[in-house]
């Protein structure tokens, strides 16, 4: 009886208690989105301001423009200011202000009217004069960019982010300013991006609907341009209307399985005194643990499972083969029995139902609406002692699956199949660890195995093929070698990111790296002169027979160490196999460049540059894209990673260069290679040797005649 009115109380205080958290979750995420909408205008507002200074900063000095004459001025404003200006996504306006109005101006339509003009006047003047109202401080001419403001505006009214910058020039004052719409495309992308239903701008004398949340536009002077409004979320609106309803559902539904469970118990005691206990035990029991067999456990989780909210966990002892190889089999058995007796401790109740299904293979079944991510800790938090023979005391542990019903499934082999997708989850995790299913994980497990499938075929039927990327000296401004890089033939979209772990978890990356060697020795041969690089994974590093494979490609194709180089990740540094140390050390003796791949990627340390001889270095494509190089601890960073490398005779690569501008700088800051989608994008080979021709014949074109110094376009 105590039961039962315990197991009412805790349903009607568990809905109590789900009502109140429902409401505080609304009340939470509507406050998280207003403030994410406030954040979201403010970095609009420094965003302008940041693109103006930026904008303003890289504007000749008003005389050159003054000496072009007032049409070649304006066709040069249009093409160095106008147009990419506005071509960004948000961007509609870019104009140039003097005290006495807009000189020039540019929209989406092409170069401003005066009546544009006017327009740009009226909007920005005010933000424009203050920027010229204050006596700038004392070195501000010394400044890399100029002062810049942003402010909320009006324009027929839409509401604008207006931003000012001054431009460097002597006379008259004049400043830069870009008007951004907060239009239907831009409300959109913020609707997307922050994940708001009905966001929409209201005017300044429209009041938003009172079920509607909204933020208030004012401009800096107070002036009120209108709201941005949108619905909130209530996330708290599924707990009301189904879970708990269906608590209470549940409840009965317990209170029901717990009469039929304790009533069977009492029978299979009774059963226990006969003499026929035995083999009827057998049937339904596991004779080392006493637990209930795989197919008792079955039996009772298809009546639940169909039925009944019910959670399923998948047990797998760590290890367990070294276990009976170094402690015996006997001992193998004692950690099972352990375990079981554990297991019943920890999950006690007629709610809980523990099995041992094979081998070392554990269930537990939990009747009810219990806390799904509380069972996975529980679980894994077992673990057993053992002494080896030489003494040393060791805890062998526990790894978990766990899914529910009927959030995971309705049937017995649904929540089977799942949970041993989330065991096999948490086994490749590591030891001691538990993972919930998740529908991701079962479309993981299928892509998974579907991807393996491919790989082997390919691997099979020559699938694979190089392409091969330029690298360019930054000195010269002409190609200096290729990087090979591995692609999937017949327009398969799977990226080496995604197959080259599913390959090396196979075992096939050995086969496949031999035949990488070998095409990029032979494809080598279609540019001589330059050197091309091979990417060496770690397994192949690991593989005693890779110095072998080198050498009988250089002597089958007569290709100079000279003319290739093999790149490492920072992993392969951490390495202390004896088999790696030697591949590397033979590979250097040989006369191969040895270049360190993606640096600032993994552990990024720079001990590595005095305590491993590489030639090369190669920095990852974060250290310069999103504008990076103008950024001064970025750019303090790089500089100094470069020096430190020139100290010790290693040569830089800085990859990811996607404009000349990028070139530019780190020419001018001692870098010696680039390579990026501004030289040429990965190429099958043929295509990659006419693309290095271009890129050889195009090196003359920008280089002054005067001085042979390349010239890489306005800096």
């Amino acid at each position: 009886m105590a039961a039962i009115v315990g197991l009412l109380g805790l349903t009607l205080g568990g809905s109590a208690a789900l009502f109140v958290t429902s409401q505080s979750m609304d009340r939470i995420a509507a406050n998280r989105q207003q403030q994410q909408v406030e954040k979201t205008i403010a970095r609009t507002l420094s965003g302008a301001a940041a693109q103006a200074a930026a904008t303003s900063a890289r504007m000749e000095p008003a005389q050159r423009i003054a000496a072009l004459g007032p049409d070649e001025a304006a066709n040069w404003l249009d093409n160095e200011l106008g147009r990419p200006t506005v071509s960004a996504e948000t961007t509609r306006t870019v104009a140039i202000l003097s005290r006495s109005g807009a000189i020039y101006g540019y929209t989406r339509g092409g170069r401003a009217d005066e009546a544009d003009l006017e327009e740009i006047q009226d909007t920005a003047k005010d933000l424009a004069s203050s920027l010229h109202a204050s006596p700038a401080s004392e070195g501000t001419a010394a400044k890399a960019a100029p002062d810049a403001k942003a402010d909320l505006a009006s324009v027929r009214g839409v509401p604008v982010v207006v931003a000012a910058s001054r431009i460097p020039a002597a006379g008259e004052p004049l400043s830069l300013v870009t008007i951004t719409y907060l239009d239907d495309p831009l409300l959109n992308r913020w609707s997307s991006t922050l994940m708001l239903d009905g966001f929409t701008a209201l005017g300044p004398r429209t009041a938003a609907p009172s079920n509607m949340r909204s933020v208030q536009l004012s401009a800096s002077d107070g002036t009120s341009l209108g709201r941005l409004a949108w619905r909130p979320a209530m996330p708290g609106e599924a707990i009301r209307e189904y879970v708990i309803p269906a608590t209470l559902a549940i409840g009965a539904a317990v209170l029901g399985l717990f009469l039929m469970v304790a009533y069977r118990a009492s029978n299979l005691k009774d059963e226990a005194e006969t003499n026929s206990q035995r083999a009827r035990y057998l049937e339904l029991f596991d004779p080392i643990t006493g637990l209930v067999n795989r197919t008792t456990f079955i039996k009772q989780l298809e009546q639940i499972a169909g039925s009944q909210a019910c959670q399923l966990i998948l047990l797998d002892i760590d290890d367990f083969s070294a276990i009976n190889e170094e402690l015996g089999h006997r001992a193998g058995d004692q950690v099972i029995l352990d375990f079981g007796k554990q297991l019943l401790k920890e999950f006690q109740g007629s709610q809980c139902l523990v099995s041992r299904l094979d081998g070392d293979e554990f269930a537990v079944l939990i009747v009810g609406n219990s806390d799904i991510f509380t069972l996975g800790p529980r679980a894994t938090g077992i673990a057993i002692t053992r002494e080896t023979r030489d003494g040393t005391t060791v805890a062998v542990t526990i790894s978990a699956g766990i899914a529910a019903a009927p959030e995971h499934g309705h049937t017995a082999s649904d929540l089977m199949r799942h949970a041993d997708i989330a065991l096999g989850a948490a086994k490749t995790a590591g030891p001691e660890r538990h993972v919930v299913y998740d529908p991701a994980l079962g479309e993981a497990f299928k892509s998974r195995k579907g991807l393996e499938a491919r790989m082997k075929k390919a691997i099979d039927d020559e699938g694979f093929e190089l392409f091969y990327q330029p690298i360019i000296s930054l000195r010269t401004m002409k190609p200096a070698g290729v990087e090979a890089l591995l692609r999937l033939k017949r327009g398969a979209k799977d990226t080496p990111a995604v197959f080259v772990p599913v390959i090396e978890k196979l075992g096939l990356m050995p086969q496949l790296g031999a035949w990488i060697i070998q095409q990029a020795f032979r494809d080598s041969r279609r540019w001589p002169d330059l050197r091309t690089s091979i990417n060496l994974s770690p397994l192949q590093l690991e593989n005693p027979a890779l110095l072998d494979q080198i050498d009988f490609n250089r002597a089958r194709f007569d290709v100079s160490p000279k003319s290739i180089g093999f790149e490492i990740t920072e992993g392969v540094l951490l390495n202390k196999s004896p088999t790696v140390h030697d591949n590397l050390q033979g590979l250097r003796d040989r006369g191969y460049v040895i270049a360190l791949d993606d640096f600032g990627t993994g552990y990024s340390s720079l001990s590595y540059l005095s305590e491993f001889e590489i030639h090369r270095l190669k920095l990852d494509q974060s250290f310069v894209r999103g504008g990076r190089l103008i950024e001064m601890r970025s750019a303090t960073l790089i500089q100094g990673v470069i020096d430190i490398c020139h100290k010790l005779n290693i040569d830089v690569v800085a990859e990811g260069i996607e404009e000349i501008a990028e070139a530019a700088t780190l020419r001018q800051w001692g870098c010696d290679f680039a390579q990026g989608y501004q030289f040429g994008k990965p190429a099958p080979a043929r295509i990659a040797a006419q693309n290095l021709i271009t890129l050889q014949n195009n090196a003359a074109a920008i280089v002054d005649y005067r001085t042979g110094e390349p010239i890489l376009g306005v800096l």
